[in-house]
């Protein structure tokens, strides 16, 4: 099917204004109060130090990259759509992650005001201006919540190393970095052209995941009394390692040959 470059460069020129005015606005209103604000979880507070100004940074690299597939867009370039995809990815998760320290403190999410609108953004440009089918969109959903859970827990065992320092955290932490690099390779990839290599680095991913992920959602868990945010990542692994090595699943859904 045609490409639709003209909707495709306006929905990049959309997005692009919104991450801009978006996280500027936000990480001025939000940046003092979050580092003062008392957390309920340990690490939080580096979190909101730290973390923040770099997740701002990282939304605002997606809207340059959108920036110039806008530009890509308009020209009938090919590689408009692949560069709005990386944009994409960086401005989800730039907008995802932060909510949760902001709630561990009592504060409001704010940054949901900016992923609500960008998630609304991602699926128009597959179905309107790529045309992807549906099955194909929600692999790249799952690969893209998949890739977010690693990253949450992969930050947040760096937070704890240097807040609490308990092993567990620092022989897990690298590896939750590699699971979330290979999610965030074919969670863009898929959209593009599926190839059966794709389909190796998640099986790595999940692999990965469930080995590093599970023995550190048993401990935290054990430690808090109660679910642990670390056990999203593996859960999620799981369930994406069933339907990876599920026969003919991959290619049905995919369309990889």
């Amino acid at each position: 099917m045609k490409r639709n470059n003209r909707l495709g460069g306006i929905l990049a020129v959309i997005g692009a204004v919104i991450g801009v005015i978006g996280h500027y606005f936000l990480f001025f209103q939000w940046y003092v109060a979050g580092m003062s604000a008392e957390s309920a979880e340990p690490g939080c507070e580096i979190l909101l130090k730290y973390l923040h100004p770099g997740l701002a940074d990282l939304g605002l690299l997606g809207s340059a990259l959108l920036a110039v597939a806008a530009y890509g867009f308009f020209t009938n370039k090919n590689w408009a759509f692949l560069l709005s995809q990386i944009g994409m990815v960086c401005a989800l998760l730039s907008t995802w992650f932060i909510n949760v320290p902001f709630m561990a403190a009592s504060l409001p999410p704010v940054y949901f005001t900016l992923f609500f609108p960008y998630l609304l953004i991602y699926f128009l440009f597959l179905r309107l201006v790529e045309k992807v089918n549906w099955s194909r969109i929600l692999l790249a959903l799952a690969f893209g919540l998949a890739y977010i859970f690693c990253f949450m827990n992969g930050v947040s065992s760096t937070s704890r190393i240097i807040t609490v320092g308990a092993p567990i955290f620092a022989v897990v932490d690298a590896l939750h970095w590699v699971a979330m690099f290979g999610w965030a390779v074919i969670a863009v990839g898929v959209l593009m052209v599926p190839k059966e290599w794709m389909r190796v680095v998640g099986l790595s991913s999940a692999v990965l995941e469930l080995i590093v992920g599970i023995p550190l959602a048993v401990v935290t868990a054990a430690e808090l009394g109660r679910f642990s945010l670390f056990a999203l990542a593996p859960i999620s692994c799981l369930i994406l390692l069933v339907i990876l090595v599920w026969p003919g699943l991959w290619q049905k859904w995919s369309g990889a040959e």
